[in-house]
């Protein structure tokens, strides 16, 4: 005779709850982000690429008329009593090419008399420079890319013996 143990039973055929599965929305969760992250810096990529040009053409600019204005301020202190000889001049004006830009430099004198650490007076003349991009036209308002301000002091022969610049502004 064959014994039967009562307290052992079979398995039901229920089983527990598993994970199956969430392994692979895991995976598709992180390759939906790495996919947003890349699209984000792809964007900003595409994006700064295309402002660099702009700012490329702005910056060339920017240096020509730098250098315009301190070749035109050479050319004001190298001329010295014949730039600088009549306080009423109207002022004269320079075109160079620098950078792949053609800059006009347009000037303006104003005389100041000042008296000297001895009593003697001393001329000065406040010059006005301003560059923009050569149109053919004097430069002005919003087309300025840099104004200064320089002051050349003249000796009694008439030679500029000091230049001071007192402002120099960039508004482009």
């Amino acid at each position: 005779m064959q014994r039967t143990r009562p307290f052992l039973r079979r398995r039901s055929g229920r089983r527990a709850p598993e994970d199956r599965g969430a392994a692979l929305f895991l995976a598709i969760g992180f390759v939906f982000m790495i996919g947003a992250i890349a699209a984000g810096l792809a964007s900003v990529m595409v994006s700064s690429l295309n402002g660099r040009a702009t700012l490329t053409v702005v910056r060339n600019r920017q240096y020509a008329a730098d250098g315009a204005i301190e070749r035109a301020i050479t050319q004001v202190r190298n001329q010295g009593g014949g730039a600088l000889s009549s306080c009423s001049a109207a002022g004269a004006n320079i075109v160079t090419s620098l950078n792949g830009a053609t800059i006009r430099v347009d000037w303006t004198n104003a005389c100041t008399t000042v008296r000297g650490s001895d009593g003697t007076p001393v001329a000065q003349h406040d010059v006005v420079f301003s560059a923009c991009v050569d149109t053919g036209v004097p430069c002005a308002g919003g087309a300025v890319i840099i104004n200064a301000l320089v002051n050349f002091e003249q000796g009694s022969t008439g030679a500029v013996t000091k230049t001071y610049v007192q402002s120099w502004s960039v508004n482009a």
